[in-house]
């Protein structure tokens, strides 16, 4: 904004001997002078909104009734866009020059400048271009990286109104504040784009958090959407964007508004804790909404005392960074509303120590088919199968499906399935770097520096130059995303659910990082998707378990992803509760269990660990049988020679086995003591599952009957192939038994 107007005599002359060659044509005062006048007048004047909603009394966003609407008021349209020509003035004559003159658009320095002149422009044109701002912050695909690092630093508030007007708004919303309430705020406590907070105390006792709307506010946003919808076909045009702007600016304006009715904000807020309360997350909750002090204008909520997570100092932090990433993901890949606000402001460490998530306005529904593409997507990343991925893209809506083929053979994905296997060691951006830079050296001895940055560059397309400069794992992940985007536009897209959730990610990571300078994002995911795999009995669930399970060999159990997915498992149930309480955490991460491994419905899981342990059973047996002195040579070698997957399930029941009895890999601790409260509720467990437990051991029974019966076949039947001698009468006399113990079973 202009600090000191000139007087429009001077102005006039200046303009005449810069822009005319001190040529003064008197006509032209009488032309320019008006003008000038009545645009400077108008940059400054406030602008009178209408009453009127420009989308009818339902007030659901319609770019087709705004049009309408606007189309009789063109002099407010030009009013606005009056303003918003002076307001980003500076930034258009600086590109101009930057691109015409200077020819320095493409220079860094030069961008950072223009950045922060695009912020202030953002911050000084009210709560629709804060909002678009934000929005933009994540989207490398459309604006600069240097543009959307800028505005990731807005936050979503602006000067407070007068509380006068908030107040009058108050009363007409609820009643006479005074018989609703025994004391409020004289001001503000927190002032965003859309409304302020009160800090008040009810009749009945209750310290309380009131938001009020600002006046009018729809007409704002209303006018300044229909603006940005009218030229973004003009702005994708200059640009060359692949993006439809325009269908953009409608899903946008769909969320503003939609986040001006408070009542969906408060249903928002209630279903996110109950979800989180059925889903046994207890650590993790949302403001307690107060319905009879709430209406679509007002949302009262019993007032949350704590500190910002990434200002808190306890020690819980990175705790409850793994409870916030919990409840991203159950709301990503289970209950299907993903909140769509997770800035620091609005993640609160509570003085209870658990954590609550703020400002539900804005949220996202996720498809159940697109949950179950996304747990695929993990599953081959962690069994490291790759060539899995391109088809994953395609369910994920980042690939047009008919580019698959081509992706597959120019493998421009390679660069990405390289950082997401860096990305799973954790440690940030620093560290990945460092380890980049390991497998390099290690890759090519004897270069010094310089050598080794030109080896890296050739090798990695300069992708790993790039990713150097990352600050952390989500953020590379996403930078190499949007520049996929960008280098591949017509098969490459961003989708919306990924923009959000990255964006949540990114802001958990900051956070840990600061703490935990080894922290790995994609490890502490592993929890929940442990979970969620294991519990999840669909046929596309199922397949994405024996993936993480089995690995790569799709044959004998991966030793170290089941310890990995246990210990997850258990990682998960303790940090997801509030609970302290050793004893009570441990019994339900009893019962959860039993509930997976005893209940009545049958799952992958139960079929998994019946085949595993059917081999480790096995195993044993063989062992046991080829120790003794007199069992044929013949016999150990063609009968008792264990398979891959038998040798694999022993010793992962053996690392199991250390494991209960509180022994490291190498076999030292001491047994665990278990108090009586624990010893009570396991009891109690036996007796509530006893039945699924006698079932799991029928089912093992005749698991370990069909394996045992079939290593006889397959050894019966070597022996015709290789001519070997010998009759093998107690094999197949045992082959017989189990047969008919089998036709028992």
């Amino acid at each position: 904004m202009l600090q000191k107007l000139p007087d429009l005599p001077t102005f006039y002359e200046a303009f005449c001997d810069t822009a005319l060659g001190g040529a003064h044509p008197p006509g032209l005062v009488f032309v320019v002078l008006p003008l000038l006048s009545v645009a400077i007048s108008a940059a400054f004047t406030p602008i009178e909104y209408p009453k009127e909603s420009p989308y009818g009394p339902s007030n659901v966003y319609d770019p087709s009734l705004a049009k309408k609407f606007y189309a009789k008021m063109p002099l407010l349209v030009l009013h606005r866009l009056v303003q918003l020509a002076f307001s980003g003035a500076p930034l258009g004559a600086s590109l101009f020059i930057d691109k015409y003159i200077t020819k320095k658009l493409e220079d860094e320095p030069t961008k950072l400048e223009r950045a922060k002149t695009l912020l202030t422009f953002v911050e000084n044109n009210g709560c629709t271009y804060i909002k678009i701002g934000q929005a933009l912050s994540v989207r490398e695909d459309i604006i600069d990286a240097a543009y959307a690092k800028e505005l990731s630093k807005l936050q979503d508030s602006v000067p407070p109104f007068d509380s006068s007007i908030a107040k009058s708004i108050l009363a007409s919303e609820v009643g006479t504040i005074s018989s609703k309430f025994t004391k409020i705020s004289d001001s503000p406590v927190a002032s965003a784009s859309i409304g302020q907070v009160y800090k008040a105390t009810t009749t009945d006792g209750r310290e309380v958090a009131v938001k009020v709307q600002r006046p009018n506010v729809v007409n704002v946003i209303a006018l300044d959407l229909h603006i940005v919808r009218t030229f973004a076909p003009i702005y994708q045009k200059i640009a060359k964007a692949t993006t439809d702007l325009q269908a953009l600016s409608d899903e946008w304006g769909r969320g503003f508004i939609a986040e001006l009715n408070y009542e969906n904000e408060a249903a928002n807020t209630i279903e996110f804790k109950n979800q989180m309360a059925s889903k046994g997350l207890t650590a993790v909750t949302s403001p307690t909404v107060v319905d009879s002090l709430s209406t679509s204008r007002v949302l009262t909520t019993e007032w949350v005392e704590g500190t910002r997570l990434d200002r808190s100092t306890e020690g819980d932090v990175t705790t409850l960074c793994a409870v916030a990433l919990n409840a991203y993901l159950v709301m990503l890949l289970e209950t299907g509303t993903l909140h769509c606000d997770p800035h620091p402001g609005n993640l609160l460490r509570t003085t209870d120590g658990k954590l609550c998530i703020l400002d539900w306005g804005m949220t996202l529904k996720v498809q159940p088919d697109l949950q179950l593409s996304l747990l695929e997507f993990i599953s081959h990343l962690t069994s490291e199968k790759y060539d899995e991925i391109p088809t994953d893209f395609v369910k994920l809506d980042f690939l047009k499906a008919e580019k698959e083929e081509f992706v597959r053979a120019s493998g421009f994905l390679e660069p990405l399935t390289y950082m997401l296997k860096q990305a799973g060691q954790g440690g940030g951006g620093k560290k990945v770097r460092e380890r980049i830079i390991g497998e390099f050296k290690e890759k090519y001895p004897g270069l010094d520096d310089e050598e080794l940055r030109v080896a890296i560059q050739a090798e990695m397309k300069e992708y790993a130059e790039k990713a150097k400069q990352k600050t952390v794992v989500v953020g590379g992940i996403s930078a190499k995303v949007s520049e996929l985007q960008a280098q591949n536009k017509d098969a490459f897209s961003i989708p919306e659910w990924f923009l959000y959730t990255s964006r949540a990610f990114l802001t958990l990571e900051g956070i840990c990082l600061q703490s935990d300078e080894d922290f790995s994002i994609i490890t502490s995911c592993f929890p929940y998707v442990a979970k969620r795999l294991l519990s999840d009995d669909s046929d596309r669930a199922r397949v994405a378990l024996k993936n993480m399970i089995y690995g790569a060999s799709s044959v004998a159990i991966d030793e170290t992803t089941v310890v990995e997915m246990l210990n997850g498992f258990e990682s998960f149930e303790r940090t997801s509760k509030s609970s302290r309480d050793d004893d009570e955490a441990t019994v339900a991460l009893a019962r959860e269990g039993a509930d997976l491994l005893l209940g009545e419905n049958d799952n992958v899981l139960k079929e998994i660990v019946t085949d595993v342990s059917a081999d480790a059973i096995t195993a044993s047996l063989k062992k046991a049988f080829a120790g003794l002195p007199f069992t044929p040579t013949e016999s150990k070698e063609r009968f008792l020679k264990l398979t891959e997957s038998e040798e694999k399930a022993a010793s992962l029941l053996a690392t199991l086995s250390s494991r209960a009895n509180g022994k490291g890999v190498h076999g030292e601790g001491t047994s665990p003591s278990i108090s009586p409260k624990v010893l009570t509720e396991l009891t109690s467990l036996l007796r509530d599952y006893g039945g699924g437990g006698v079932s799991l051991a029928s089912k093992l029974t005749k698991k370990v009957v069909e394996k045992n019966k079939k290593n006889i076949e397959d050894g019966l039947g070597a022996g015709k192939e290789g001519g070997g001698g010998g009759s093998f009468a107690l094999e197949k006399g045992l082959k017989n038994v189990l047969g008919q113990v089998e036709g028992v079973l």
